[in-house]
């Protein structure tokens, strides 16, 4: 083989793999940069995260000690944020909320919805999926259902 082979062949290697390099690299950025918002707003609510999760359009944070939950969620260029004090949360359910399709149900949005002991106190719900926003599921399911069973855990102690 000579020189000139090899070197097309490496330039078509390089060409070839620089898609999945870049796209690795912008999501590790926009993961940093998640969870840099999500610290944030936790310590401007005095508290700080000790387990997290970043997917999809949304970061988690819980403060097992402390028993309060922050969470992010990006729309666009916008960030909704909630920060739940879970001392004083007495259910978490989680909502599947499908719609009729022409090949059968499909999600339309999946939530976890924290009730209070306070009658006149508004649940929170924690939106993990909304498909009018991203139309596919990236591991969103597995996701909502490893925090409702933190949450719950959380709740019974």
């Amino acid at each position: 083989m000579d020189s000139g082979t090899a070197i097309v062949g490496a330039i078509s290697a390089v060409i070839c793999a620089s898609p999945f390099v870049l796209t690795g690299i912008n999501r590790r950025k926009k993961e940093k940069n998640f969870l840099a918002v999500l610290k944030d707003f936790a310590i401007k609510n005095d508290s700080e995260i000790t387990q997290y999760e970043i997917c999809g359009n949304y970061a988690i944070g819980i403060n097992d000690t402390e028993k309060t939950l922050s969470f992010v969620s990006k729309i666009e260029d916008d960030y909704k944020t909630q920060f739940i004090d879970l001392s004083a949360v007495i259910d978490c359910k989680s909502a599947n909320i499908y719609r009729s399709s022409k090949g059968g149900k499909a999600i339309q949005r999946l939530c976890l919805q924290l009730s209070y002991a306070e009658p006149l106190k508004q649940e929170d719900v924690l939106e993990f999926y909304n498909a009018d926003v991203c139309y596919q599921l990236s591991g969103e399911i597995e996701s909502m259902e490893k925090w409702h069973k933190t949450i719950s855990n959380l709740l019974n102690k």
